[in-house]
This record gives C-alpha cells, sequence and structure tokens, in this order.
C-alpha cells in the first residue's frame, strides 16, 4: 500500500496495457505504477508511475530484480508479461514480501498449457472440446508425414499451416501452399522452400503442423468466481469490429474446459471453427490485450484481478444481467505522452 492506495505494477507489456490501466484507474483505490523495456512507452502514459527496466538479463536475474522492485515500490498486485514464465516459478517468494501476481501457482499444468500440441490432446483426452488434427515435429520425416496425413483428413484443397508448440501471438506462425497453388498472402511459404528451410537447420525446435484455419477467431475471456465463471465471448468480424456473443455454444464450451482447467486469475480461451464445429486453439494463462472490449458490457476483467486479489466482494450476477450481444468498433486515436 502507498498513501492507503493499492499498488498495482504491470511490467513490460502490450500497447493495449494502457486500456487496463485506464479500466483500472475507475477505482480510486489504485495506485498504477508501469514500467517497460525502453524509457518512453505508450501504455504507461496514464500511470500514476514510470520506470524503465532492465535489458539484456535472463529470467532468473529478472525476476530477482521484479522482487527487489516489489519490496521497494511497495506493491501489493503485480500483473507481469515480460518473463512471466519465470516469474511464476516464484509465486511463494512475491507473496512472502505481500505481492499478489496475477498468475496461476499450478506449474505443470501451466507448463501443459503454454505448449499447444499438450494443450490440444488435453482437450481431446479429456472430452472438453472439439480438436483439429495436431502434430508435433522435430525432423524432416515428421512434417512429411503430418503434413500428407492433414491433406488425406480434410482434402488436398486444405492448406496447412505451421508455428512454434510455444509460440505466444502468432511470431512464428506461417501458411504453407503446395506448387500447384497460388500464394495468396506475403507471407505464405512452399512446402517445397519450407522442407528445404528444415533440412537446413542444425536443430528443428518442436512446431506444430495442423489444418488452416481460415474462419475468425472466436476468444472468450474468462474469470473464475466464487459466483460462477464469467465468460465474454468475442468474435472478429472484420479488422477493426468485433462481436461480443453470447452464445450458448461458446458459454458451455467455456464452462467445460474451465470446470477441468482451474486457473485462477482472468485467462483466455481461442476456438475458431472447422468443418462445422468449432475447435480448440489455445488457451493463454493471463489477460488477453483485447479483453478491455468486455468494458462494453460491464465486464472489467483487470479490476476483477484486482478484487480477486484483495478478497473484495463482487456481484457477479449483477454483472451477468448486463450481457447482451453487441458490436466494438476500433477506432483510431491518440494519447499525450508524459515528459
Amino acid at each position: 500500500m502507498k498513501n492507503g492506495k493499492r499498488v498495482i505494477w504491470f511490467n513490460h507489456w502490450f500497447s493495449q496495457a494502457y486500456n487496463f490501466i485506464e479500466m483500472l484507474r475507475r477505482d480510486a483505490r489504485n495506485y498504477i505504477i508501469a514500467s517497460a523495456k525502453v524509457g518512453d512507452f505508450v501504455f504507461g502514459a496514464s500511470a500514476d508511475e514510470r520506470y524503465t527496466e532492465p535489458r539484456g538479463v535472463d529470467g532468473v536475474q529478472y525476476t530477482a530484480w521484479a522482487l527487489d522492485f516489489c519490496k521497494a515500490h511497495e506493491v501489493d498486485v503485480f500483473f507481469p508479461k515480460r518473463w512471466r514464465a519465470e516469474i511464476m516459478k516464484h509465486l511463494d517468494e512475491f507473496a512472502a514480501i505481500g505481492t499478489k501476481v496475477t498468475a496461476d501457482g499450478n506449474f505443470e499444468q501451466n507448463d501443459m498449457l503454454d505448449s499447444k500440441f499438450r494443450s490440444c490432446n488435453f482437450m481431446r483426452e479429456n472430452s472438453l472440446c472439439a480438436t483439429p488434427l495436431m502434430e508435433r515435429i522435430t525432423t524432416v520425416e515428421g512434417f512429411e508425414s503430418a503434413y500428407a496425413a492433414i491433406k488425406e483428413k480434410y482434402g488436398r484443397q486444405h492448406k496447412v499451416c505451421v508455428k512454434a508448440d510455444r509460440d505466444e501471438g502468432g511470431i512464428t506462425y506461417r501458411r504453407l501452399y503446395d506448387e500447384d497453388a497460388p500464394k495468396t498472402l506475403p507471407e505464405d511459404i512452399s512446402v517445397s522452400a519450407y522442407i528445404a528451410d528444415l533440412k537446413s537447420r542444425s536443430r528443428i525446435y518442436p512446431t506444430v503442423v495442423m489444418p488452416y484455419l481460415s474462419e475468425p477467431e472466436i476468444s472468450i475471456d474468462c474469470m473464475r468466481t466464487s459466483g460462477g465463471l464469467i465468460a465474454v465471448p468475442r468474435c472478429k468480424v472484420d479488422r477493426h469490429i468485433t462481436a461480443l456473443r453470447f452464445d450458448e455454444e461458446f458459454i458451455r464450451i467455456a464452462e467445460k474446459i474451465s470446470e477441468k482447467v482451474v486457473i485462477e486469475y482472468p485467462y483466455n480461451i481461442q476456438l475458431r471453427p472447422l468443418e462445422g464445429e468449432y475447435v480448440f486453439m489455445e488457451i493463454n494463462t493471463r489477460m488477453a490485450g483485447g479483453c478491455y472490449k468486455a468494458d462494453a458490457v460491464g465486464v472489467n476483467f483487470p479490476q476483477l484481478a484486482v478484487s480477486h486479489a484483495f478478497g473484495d466482494e463482487v456481484d457477479v450476477q449483477a454483472i451477468k444481467r448486463g450481457f447482451r450481444d453487441v458490436r466494438v468498433g476500433d477506432t483510431a486515436g491518440y494519447i499525450i505522452m508524459p515528459d
């Protein structure tokens, strides 16, 4: 606590954290600190204090710095993004100095969910959600076998995509095209070129091979509470418009997964349509960058996380009474940066 206020810290995050901070500022009890690897960063513009983080450090070194930072600034609630996986190994150390980290302490579950392949298998084995055919490969032969299996299952016309088994934000994602098919996106790679690239590597890191899913993503922002699950499904309409759709099927899938996958703070489930059903893509065990859009129906996920950390009472039924289908548009804007 600082001058009677709750001290909340966001380390290096996506720029969308600006929206999270703005949502938290509605509660006069909150005092927000933000930090990043650079001195000038947009999401810190609305924070009460801003700091520059150390660069060129590994996860262990960064976690030690974060612990010292929390002590020095009397941080009550920490929303980690940078080096999150390493920080999650040290939740007890943060708790010992009075800092609640918005992360779940089930390390084995977190490790499983961080793997696209293992989490997909978990959904299938526990009959929680439909899943696409997905293979994890570390050899050229493995890729060729997986590629053939996907083409056999979904048809020769169906495209295939690849991405690292442990990836964030789709950084490693690539769509492949056959030699006799046209290239439709600049980032597409031909199958022969991809195989040649694999053959040139000294080591092939675990990569998932799966059918390319062209239909818009369903992203379900979730938070478990004592009054039940809060789930807000977001469906992309186009680049700038998102529909919040409380379809019974989306809510049912989220509830079924959440009964088996217990996560303490806000998290995000991603689905995509495939052959007439919604299939599992992945779970993010943190707030998704777009969860601020749930504010359109009265759901403030950052504040829910803080309320959970402090044990505040939340009227879940009142929140759910505000649920309605609505379309949300993204608009360009500007903010005045602090000196």
